[in-house]
């Protein structure tokens, strides 16, 4: 009768408890291709849910599952992209600039709004459709 435990006064079951979207985990050593060098993370993280927000703009998604059903999931508004679950995340300590982190391979630079502005300048901007 553990199910009994879930009931509050009044017969309505206790709203879920929001899940951690994200786990710290311990800094590392990366290539940044803004830099041009090998450079410490120490703010690394693996996001572990779907945003439900961006981060850069603050839209609440109303349905990200339909985001992250793109090739790269990116805010609607501000087109920020978005951070895939189980997948590991840093800020560069020296230029501040976001990467994604995957063993055996070359960080992928998920660029901040100016780096977009000026991708997009001089041409080089993502495709998000």
């Amino acid at each position: 009768m553990s199910w009994l435990k879930n009931l509050r006064p009044g017969g309505k079951p206790e709203p879920e408890k929001p899940q951690q979207e994200t786990y710290p985990l311990v800094a590392r050593q990366a290539w940044c291709a803004v830099c041009d060098a090998y450079t410490t993370f120490t703010r690394v993280w693996r996001r572990a849910a779907l945003m439900r927000k961006c981060p850069c703009c603050g839209m609440v998604f109303d349905d990200p599952e339909l985001l992250y059903k793109r090739f790269q999931p990116a805010c609607p508004r501000c087109r920020e992209p978005l951070e895939q679950p189980n997948f590991d995340y840093g800020f560069c300590d020296r230029c501040g600039s976001k990467f994604e982190l995957v063993e055996g391979a070359k960080p992928g630079l998920l660029p901040n709004k100016r780096q977009r502005d000026e991708m997009d300048k001089h041409g080089k901007s993502w495709s998000y459709s």
